[in-house]
């Protein structure tokens, strides 16, 4: 699956990623001294593959905060952006001891995408599930 985000739903787009942005830079703890401008740059690049996903496969948006999608099966997924193959190994850790904190909900499907911050280039890098220990790789399609 591949995509360029200048196919996206602009004003969709924009105003998911400025309201996400907006409740990150609220809070100094997610904030983490970062202006709104570095916030909403790192928001925009995440939020393509979602909108992409909700836009073009019949996934519908997760609005509960900080939450990404839920694909056409109902289930909740977390979305990641990265630059290249060599992040996904470090991406898989991250998200790895996310889900391992019960407290946060993390989902059991993880989508990753590698994007391209020059030319909005996104490719899907695969689809992987938890098996209760950690996320193992099912495909680097979907299936809609």
């Amino acid at each position: 699956m591949n995509f360029n985000a200048s196919q996206l739903d602009k004003d969709f787009y924009l105003t998911r990623a400025k309201t996400e942005a907006n409740e990150i830079f609220s809070n100094e703890s997610t904030r983490r001294g970062r202006s709104f401008q570095n916030i909403l740059e790192t928001t925009l690049y995440g939020h393509a593959a979602e909108v992409y996903l909700i836009q073009e496969c019949g996934f519908k948006d997760d609005k509960r905060k900080y939450k990404d999608v839920f694909d056409t099966n109902g289930s909740s997924v977390e979305i990641k952006v990265t630059e290249g193959d060599y992040y996904v190994p470090y991406v898989l850790e991250r998200a790895e001891k996310a889900k391992l904190q019960a407290w946060r909900g993390y989902p059991d499907i993880l989508y990753v995408f590698i994007g391209n911050k020059k030319s909005a280039d996104y490719e899907l890098s695969g689809v992987y599930k938890w098996n209760n220990k950690r996320f193992v790789l099912q495909s680097a399609e979907i299936s809609v």
